[in-house]
């Protein structure tokens, strides 16, 4: 387990307001603006998916205000065990320790592998298309 939590970094900018065209998307809005950072934040989290759900919710909180934006990053700890935090290597190496586990339910003598965790601090960039960890699974067309 982490010796300190996960902390959410919010940096909020603002511009001045300008006639948007009907229908633009805010990511071309932002891209034609003139930004100055206002100020940051930064919240400790229990852990990488808080965070991270945390920072979905504020994001997809300002995408409707054309004068305000913010960006958003969560810092894992070294030695996180959450799989949002893990590199493609650490990922792998997790999925063959959980294919391990499963393969071996029910043999008593079977001793399974510490759990893998981050080899240094993770900087996680957050985004409105950011797949929120502690969100209720999506049904689909038929309610499944």
């Amino acid at each position: 387990m982490p010796t300190f939590p996960t902390t959410l970094i919010i940096m909020y900018f603002a511009t001045n307001p300008v006639q948007v065209p009907l229908g633009e998307p805010k990511d071309i809005q932002e891209q034609n603006a003139n930004w100055t950072l206002q100020t940051t934040s930064q919240i400790q989290t229990e852990d990488p998916d808080s965070c991270l759900s945390i920072g979905i919710k504020m994001t997809k909180e300002f995408l409707p205000v054309n004068t305000s934006t913010i960006r958003v990053y969560c810092i894992c700890p070294k030695g996180s065990e959450a799989e949002v935090c893990l590199n493609k290597e650490e990922e792998q190496a997790a999925s063959f320790r959980k294919l391990e586990i499963e393969r071996n339910k029910g043999v008593t003598t079977f001793r399974a592998p510490e759990p893998v965790t981050t080899s240094s601090p993770r900087l996680l960039r957050i985004g409105p298309d950011t797949p929120d960890p502690l969100a209720p699974p999506k049904k689909d067309s038929h309610g499944k």
